[in-house]
C-alpha cells in the first residue's frame, strides 16, 4: 500500500540520513584518533626528554653536593692551603738560594775570565801571535786575490780557441781560392 511504501521511504530516507550522520561522525572519530596518535607521540618524546633532563639534573646534584661536602670543610681547606704554601714558600727559598749560588759562581767565574784575559793581553807570545794571525790574515787576502788575478789572465790569454777559430777560417779561404782558381782555369 501507499503509506506503507510512505513509511518504508520515510523510513529509508531517516536511515540514509543516519548513515550519512555515523558516517561524518565515522571520519570525525578518525580524524580525531589520528589527532590523539600525534599527541600521544608528542608526550612521549616529551616524556624521554624530562626523563633525559632529570637523569642530567640528579648528576648535577649529585656533583654539587659532592663539592658542597669538599667546601664545608673549611678546616680541611684551609689545612690544605696552608700545607700549600708552606710546600711553595719552601720552594722558593730554594729556587732564590739556587739563584744566589748561580749569580756568585758566575761572578767569580767572569772575575777569573777577565784577570786570564788582562794576563793574556800583557803576555808578549800572545801579542806577538795575535799580530802574526793579522798578518796571516792579509797574506791569505793577498794570495786568494792573486790567485783570481792569474785565473783571469789565464783564461784572457788562453789563444787555444782562438788559434782553433783562425785555422777553420784559413782552410775555408783556401777552399775557396782553389775552387776560384779551378773556376778561372775552366773559362
Amino acid at each position: 500500500s501507499v503509506r506503507d511504501f510512505k513509511e518504508l521511504k520515510d523510513d529509508l530516507d531517516f536511515k540514509a540520513t543516519e548513515a550519512d550522520r555515523a558516517q561524518d561522525t565515522l571520519q570525525t572519530l578518525e580524524s580525531d584518533k589520528t589527532k590523539l596518535r600525534s599527541d600521544f607521540q608528542k608526550l612521549e618524546q616529551l616524556e624521554t626528554k624530562i626523563n633525559t633532563e632529570m637523569v642530567q639534573l640528579q648528576d648535577k646534584i649529585s656533583k654539587m653536593n659532592e663539592e658542597l661536602e669538599v667546601y664545608s670543610d673549611t678546616g680541611k681547606l684551609k689545612k690544605n692551603l696552608d700545607d700549600k704554601r708552606e710546600l711553595l714558600t719552601a720552594e722558593k727559598q730554594k729556587i732564590f738560594g739556587t739563584r744566589d749560588a748561580s749569580k756568585a759562581n758566575l761572578e767569580k767565574l767572569q772575575t777569573e775570565h777577565d784577570e786570564q784575559k788582562v794576563t793574556l793581553e800583557e803576555n808578549e807570545t800572545h801579542v806577538q801571535l795575535t799580530n802574526l794571525e793579522r798578518k796571516w790574515q792579509h797574506i791569505e787576502q793577498n794570495n786568494q786575490f792573486m790567485k783570481d788575478f792569474i785565473a783571469t789572465k789565464s783564461q784572457e790569454s788562453d789563444y787555444v780557441p782562438l788559434k782553433k777559430d783562425v785555422k777553420e777560417q784559413i782552410n775555408k779561404i783556401g777552399t775557396l781560392l782553389q775552387q776560384a782558381l779551378a773556376a778561372a782555369a775552366t773559362q
